[in-house]
């Protein structure tokens, strides 16, 4: 049968739109992009009425979000003042890493992917988790995740310009808070919160940020999962391993997750 040149034209003008079209959905559909390495995002999402209590209905109790490496869901948002944080965990390994190396938010105000202001969370406090889930405690909780959600002292900051390095009070005067709570779907969910005027930036900046999040820790090759990877601690120098006994020997040189990134500039009204 004969094609002609006008038929082949036609069919190529036709493919290279569908082309087109495909990678267009690519680049501006975030929820599929941000299950893998990340995202480029028009701006982070409009934040409204969050309360910081470890309770995600304010977020729609949905996180649209998901980065599969670290099986997470999460979320980021920023109102004129603040920027938020949303993170929920079903895997319970995953919740126990939490536990002992803590959530990890990271924000480049330069938007490149690199180190800036992170604030770790949960810190908690060892000698009161043994408290709690000593033999002696009329009250001991059977679950060890609510030992240590109620052993939870203190948030944990890094490379801030004006909030020196380490541990900080739950209740501070910066301004950064953070909750975690186990929901009724035995997921443990993570909320954060730091003020813009701390990362040194304002709503009325219009310069791409880049974000990170992750649950921190380092992998052991040849393990399958980072979960069994606490041999090194906290970052906060809480000593070796999971403060409960958990993990395994750590190789000499141990290779940190990555994390998720995110690169938007903030919402504005």
């Amino acid at each position: 049968m004969l094609v002609s040149k006008s038929h082949i034209l036609l069919v190529t003008m036709a493919l290279k739109a569908l082309t087109i079209i495909v990678l267009m959905f690519a680049v501006t559909n975030p929820v599929s992009a941000q299950r893998n390495k990340g995202n480029v995002q028009q701006s982070l999402d409009r934040a409204t009425d969050i309360v910081i209590d470890g309770k995600l209905d304010d977020w729609g109790d949905t996180l649209i979000y998901e980065y599969t490496t670290q099986n997470l869901r999460y979320h980021i948002k920023n109102d004129d003042d603040n920027l938020y944080v949303a993170v929920r965990v079903n895997d319970k390994d995953r919740q126990m890493q939490i536990f002992a190396q803590g959530l990890a938010f990271m924000v480049n105000t330069r938007g490149k992917k690199r180190e800036g202001p992170t604030v770790y969370f949960p810190v908690a406090d060892r000698l009161a988790l043994r408290s709690i889930m000593s033999a002696d405690n009329d009250d001991r909780p059977d679950d060890m995740r609510k030992g240590a959600l109620k052993a939870i002292r203190a948030i944990y900051v890094m490379r801030f310009d004006d909030v020196l390095d380490g541990q900080i009070s739950l209740e501070n005067t910066y301004g950064i808070d953070a909750q975690a709570t186990l929901d009724t779907t035995d997921a443990m969910c993570v909320e954060m919160v730091v003020p813009l005027e701390r990362l040194g930036v304002s709503i009325s900046d219009q310069d791409e940020l880049a974000f990170n999040v992750k649950i921190n820790g380092v992998m052991v090759p040849g393990s399958g999962s980072s979960a069994s990877t606490m041999r090194r601690g906290y970052p906060y120098g809480y000593g070796y391993g999971y403060p409960y006994g958990y993990g395994q020997q750590t190789p000499s040189k141990p290779r940190e997750e990555s994390g998720v990134w995110v690169k938007a500039p903030l919402a504005r009204e």
